[in-house]
């Protein structure tokens, strides 16, 4: 789903080759919560001890989600528009949707998020963020394809600009 243009911003100046591995692909389903409700997630990297990209996919429950997207310290809030919830932090970027179908109804998980994660901690280069983002908003697109909602969702056709900057690098 990702190509080496939407990766480059995150390995800049790095040589050699990538490669993805996959966590809990029990189901052959990467973009879609697992049916066990554990996360489903890829990391991006020449080994397990450097990965450039973490991305997840999970399910969350109703009660989870209200905890999962308030803003604390220097975490932002995303505004990807009025069916998603987001949120940043320094080295990551999370949106969190209702997702009605019958395997959200079976997990008792009606809400799924999605986070992207960079090995980035402070201070994060400019084109990185904004990578992040656009990864975060092209996986959260894939997921939604795979992983059909009954509900209506709507997710911007690219990031907003009022979404563009990560918060500043903390104390």
């Amino acid at each position: 789903m990702l190509t080496r243009a939407d990766l480059k911003p995150l390995a800049e100046g790095e040589h050699g080759t990538f490669a993805a591995s996959y966590w809990l692909d029990d189901d052959g389903k990467r973009l879609r919560p697992n049916p066990k409700e554990y996360e489903q997630s890829c990391e991006v990297g020449r080994s397990p001890e450097d990965t450039i990209l973490r991305v997840v996919v999970q399910p969350v429950r109703d009660s989870g989600m209200q905890g999962r997207f308030a803003p604390s310290g220097t975490d932002g809030q995303l505004d990807f528009g009025a069916d998603v919830q987001g949120l940043v932090r320094q080295e990551k970027a999370s949106l969190g949707f209702r997702c009605d179908n019958p395997e959200t109804t079976r997990m008792g998980a009606p809400y799924v998020e999605v986070e992207v994660s960079t090995r980035f901690t402070q201070p994060v280069p400019d084109r990185s963020h904004r990578a992040v983002l656009d990864i975060l908003l092209k996986t959260t697109k894939a997921v939604v394809a795979d992983y059909p909602c009954s509900n209506p969702l709507h997710l911007p056709d690219s990031v907003p600009t009022t979404a563009a900057n990560f918060p500043p690098p903390g104390p």
